[in-house]
C-alpha cells in the first residue's frame, strides 16, 4: 500500500509539472486531434481519397466558399456553398473555377450517409456516416482538390493514417532493437563468449550463439571468394599479363577464404557483445542516414504490393534509427549494473535475463519516454522525405510526403495558383512541431533537477 501511494504521488508531481508546461499541453491536443482524425478518417472526410468526378471534373478546384449570410435577406443563415462552372483561362491555360447561383444553394448537413461511398474503421467496422456534406450534384472541397478532382481535405485526413502511423511503428522497432542491443551491450560489456567451432558443447545460447558466429564467418569467407571472383569476372583484359593478374587474384582469393576457416574452425572465436554492437553503431552511424535509407529502399523493386511498401518503410525507418538509443541505453545500463540492488540479486542467484528485464532496464524508462516521443517526429519527416521521392508509399494509399510529391509535380504554378495543394506540407509541420514540444513537456516533468 505504501509503494501504490508512492508511486501515485510521483505520478501526480509529474502530471502537476506536464501541466505548467503549455506548449507541450498544447502539443497533445494537438496530436490527439490528429491521431483521432486519422483513425476515424472516414468519418471525418466528406468523400473517399480516391473519389473524383469524370464530368463536370473538378481538377485543380479552389477551396469551396462557404456562405453564412443569405444575399437574397442580407441576414444570417444556415450554412450553405454554391456549385461551380468550369472554363479554360485563355492567358494561363488554368482552370478556372466560378460560382453559379443559378444552380440553387446546397445547404452543409452533418452526419450524413453516403451509400455510394463506404468505409470500414480499424479494418472491421463497415460505415458510410461522415461528419459533413452536401447535397448531391453539389460538392464542397474544404482545402481544394488535386489535379484529378480528388478532395484534398479527404487524402490528408487518410494521408495522416499513414504518416502518423509509420511514425510510431517505426519509433517502436527502434526502441525494441535500441533496448534490447543497447542493455546486451552495456550489461555483457567485458564479457565475451568462447564460442568453439566446430561445435563441441553447444548448449542453450551458447549454441545460438555459436551458431550465429559460424555463419557470420561462412558469409565472410564467401564474400571474399566473390570479390575476388567478381574482379576475374569484370576484368576486360585477355592478353597474357591480364590472365596472370586474375590468376593470382583467383589464388589470393582462395587463399584468403581458407585463411579465414583454418582460423576459424582452429581456435575458440571470443566474441564480446558490447564490442560486437557498438561497431554496427558506427557503422551504421558512419552513412547519412537519408542516404542509407534510398539504399537500403532501393535494393527492393519499387512495383511491390503497396501494403508491403508500408512495412517496408517501417522497418527500414527503425532499423537505421536505433543506434542512437543503443548507445545512451548501454551507457546507463553500465552504470546500473554495478549499483548495490543489481549486485545483490546477482549474489542472490538471480539469472541475467531476469536481473535486465527487472532491474537494469527499468532504470532507462524515464529516458525512454523522452527520448520516444523526440523520435517520432524524425520517422515522420523520413516517411514524408521517402515518398517526396517517390520510395515510399505508393497509390492507392497516400501519406502527407506522396502528397507534396504531387504538389511539386505542379512546378511553381503550385505556388501562384494553387497554393492550396501545399496543405500537406504545413500538416507535416505542425505533426513535428506538436511531437517536439511534446517531448519537451516530458522531459521536463521527468526531470527532478527541472521540477519547480
Amino acid at each position: 500500500m505504501e509503494r501504490l501511494s508512492s508511486s501515485t504521488a510521483r505520478t501526480q508531481l509529474v502530471l502537476r509539472q506536464f501541466r505548467k508546461h503549455r506548449l507541450a499541453v498544447w502539443g497533445g491536443r494537438i496530436l490527439l486531434v490528429l491521431y483521432l482524425m486519422a483513425a476515424f478518417a472516414g468519418f471525418f472526410s466528406p468523400y473517399d481519397p480516391n473519389y473524383y468526378e469524370l464530368y463536370p471534373p473538378k481538377g485543380n478546384h479552389p477551396p469551396t466558399r462557404i456562405h453564412f449570410v443569405d444575399p437574397e435577406t442580407g441576414r444570417l443563415s444556415r450554412p450553405f456553398v454554391y456549385a461551380t462552372k468550369r472554363s479554360i483561362d485563355p492567358v494561363t491555360l488554368q482552370p478556372r473555377y466560378e460560382e453559379d447561383p443559378s444552380q440553387g444553394k446546397f445547404y452543409l448537413r452533418f452526419f450524413v450517409r453516403t451509400p455510394d461511398q463506404p468505409y470500414t474503421v480499424f479494418k472491421v467496422f463497415r460505415s458510410d456516416l461522415r461528419l459533413i456534406g452536401v447535397d448531391p450534384p453539389g460538392r464542397i472541397f474544404l482545402m481544394g482538390t488535386d489535379n484529378f478532382g480528388r478532395d484534398l481535405f479527404s487524402r490528408i485526413v487518410y494521408g495522416g493514417q499513414v504518416s502518423l502511423t509509420i511514425g510510431i511503428l517505426s519509433a517502436l522497432v527502434s526502441f525494441a532493437l535500441g533496448l534490447l542491443l543497447g542493455g546486451i551491450a552495456g550489461y555483457f560489456s567485458g564479457r565475451p563468449f568462447a564460442l568453439s567451432l566446430p561445435p563441441r558443447a553447444w548448449r542453450g545460447w551458447s549454441g545460438v550463439l555459436g551458431l550465429v558466429g559460424l555463419l557470420l564467418w561462412l558469409a565472410v569467407a564467401a564474400g571474399v571468394l566473390f570479390l575476388a571472383w567478381s574482379f576475374v569476372r569484370l576484368s576486360p583484359g585477355k592478353g597474357v599479363f591480364s590472365l596472370a593478374v586474375d590468376g593470382v587474384v583467383l589464388l589470393l582469393g582462395f587463399g584468403g577464404a581458407l585463411l579465414i576457416l583454418w582460423k576459424v574452425f582452429r581456435e575458440p572465436l571470443k566474441l564480446d557483445p558490447d564490442d560486437l554492437i557498438m561497431r554496427t553503431v558506427e557503422i551504421i552511424a558512419a552513412i547519412p542516414s537519408l542516404f542509407l535509407l534510398i539504399s537500403l529502399r532501393a535494393v527492393f523493386p519499387t512495383n511491390i504490393d503497396p501494403l508491403i511498401t508500408f512495412y517496408l518503410v517501417v522497418g527500414l525507418l527503425g532499423f537505421i534509427g536505433w543506434g542512437g538509443l543503443a548507445r545512451v541505453v548501454r551507457g546507463i545500463v553500465l552504470s546500473v549494473r554495478e549499483m548495490d540492488y543489481v549486485q545483490a540479486a546477482r549474489a542472490l542467484g538471480a539469472s541475467d535475463g531476469r536481473i535486465i528485464a527487472r532491474h537494469v532496464l527499468p532504470a532507462t524508462a524515464s529516458y525512454v519516454i523522452v527520448s520516444l516521443s523526440l523520435t517520432i517526429p524524425g520517422f515522420i519527416l523520413g516517411e514524408s522525405g521517402l515518398s517526396f521521392l517517390g520510395l515510399g508509399v505508393t497509390e492507392p494509399y497516400t501519406s502527407w510526403g506522396l502528397l507534396l510529391q504531387a504538389a511539386q509535380q505542379g512546378g511553381f504554378a503550385s505556388f501562384t495558383d494553387r497554393p492550396w495543394v501545399l496543405w500537406p506540407g504545413f500538416f507535416i509541420f505542425l505533426a513535428v512541431l506538436s511531437w517536439n514540444f511534446l517531448g519537451d513537456g516530458l522531459r521536463d516533468a521527468l526531470d527532478p533537477r527541472r521540477r519547480r
